[in-house]
């Protein structure tokens, strides 16, 4: 589901193939005199990998629920999402590649495709231009390196009538994609209770049991709404804007070092032109099981921090210097915020719509490189993050 919301904003495509193990024996290969079984690709996954785009060291994070496939990886200078436009098949898939300051200034403009297709132990295949004239080679391998932790994706969902005894009544949906450790230790109990967390489950709760309660309630909320507009409404033209989603998703943005980034989108149509969406994005050390604040990364003050947010600003959504930072935000200048994360190569503040800028958009990101803040680094952090 992963910006499937914003999929209709920016315009994201997929496509898929099928892979034809060149073996006798299809599940296992030799390599090096070592044999590595093939693993088939299931239905619903987390996947971390490595390996090289265009001969550049990639590590990208996908996700699949059901239908839906939906990552993120970190390439040339540029944060990239991927989303899904078309399956094929149960090994083979190709993702539409965007970025957050890309689609801002080319929403009509077509997209990056990475065409992979599963091997047995990652992914191989072809990054392409929008418009077919570049093409690179793809390998990546599924790995989990000490410091990084193996998921398990799923989902739950549900929906009620608004009236229950017509055929063509409007209705609530709601889902939930999560995300659950497959790590039985303290550290994977503790990033269970923090997934659960997210959702305001508490600890001891199933998750079953805990998106059912929420689901009752979101129902229980919108049958008022429905009995309330019937009430005050005449005709039957209040009923098109009765088709009510609430749709949220944990998925992964960085798992290394002992740290998981984990992204967590909502959207929801509650009636009127459009919808909304956010993301909150959550900063997890698990080796010292706490949730991160800023200042466990750099120790600096808001007004210096604040001159290079603005740079990276200009730098990202090419601002000129001789124009105000009002050309793209409803003010002239950018303080930092809490929804921070971070990667290999730097920090991102997230700014959801309405926060700085109008709905049109969409979500501000402003990336920050660690050459930026370096000297503000927390040793303890640049240390278990290996920069120099």
């Amino acid at each position: 589901m992963k910006y499937s919301f914003l999929f209709c904003l920016f315009g994201l495509a997929i496509i898929s193939a099928c892979n034809n193990p060149k073996n006798g024996n299809k599940n296992s290969e030799e390599t090096d005199g070592k044999t590595i079984v093939k693993k088939e690709l299931t239905n619903s996954f987390y996947k971390r990998l490595e390996g090289t785009i265009a001969g550049k060291k990639v590590v990208m994070h996908l996700q699949k629920v059901e239908d839906d496939v939906s990552g993120s990886y970190y390439y040339d200078g540029s944060w990239l999402n991927l989303s899904t436009d078309t399956l094929i098949g149960k090994d083979s898939v190709v993702l539409t590649e965007y970025s957050f300051y890309e689609s801002y200034f080319t929403q009509d403009s077509k997209s990056p495709h990475l065409k992979l297709k599963w091997n047995g132990n990652g992914f191989d295949g072809t990054w392409e231009s929008g418009d077919e004239t570049k093409k690179y080679p793809i390998a990546l391998k599924e790995k989990y390196p000490e410091g990084s932790y193996q998921f398990n994706a799923g989902i739950y969902e549900d929906s009620v009538k608004a009236f229950a005894n017509q055929a063509k009544s409007p209705a609530a949906q709601i889902s939930f994609e999560y995300l659950e450790s497959k790590n039985s230790d303290e550290y994977g109990n503790w990033l269970n209770t923090e997934l659960k967390k997210i959702f305001e489950i508490k600890a001891q709760v199933e998750r079953s049991i805990g998106f059912k309660n929420i689901a009752a309630d979101y129902f229980k909320d919108y049958k008022l709404q429905v009995a309330e507009q019937s009430k005050n409404s005449k005709g039957d033209d209040y009923e098109a804007w009765m088709n009510y989603t609430n749709n949220s998703q944990q998925s992964v943005n960085y798992n290394d070092n002992g740290y998981v980034v984990i992204d967590f989108l909502a959207d929801a149509y509650t009636g009127g032109a459009h919808g909304n969406y956010s993301s909150v994005m959550y900063c997890l050390d698990v080796k010292n099981k706490k949730q991160m604040v800023l200042s466990d990364i750099v120790k600096i003050d808001s007004n210096t921090l604040q001159g290079i947010l603005e740079r990276n600003l200009r730098k990202e959504y090419n601002i000129k210097a001789k124009d105000a930072l009002n050309t793209v935000l409803f003010d002239d200048f950018i303080k930092p915020n809490n929804n921070f994360y971070f990667n290999a190569n730097g920090i991102a503040f997230m700014y959801n719509p309405y926060e700085v800028a109008s709905y049109a958009q969409g979500q501000i990101v402003i990336f920050i490189p660690y050459s930026d803040v370096k000297a503000y680094l927390v040793p303890a952090f640049a240390q278990r993050m290996g920069i120099k």
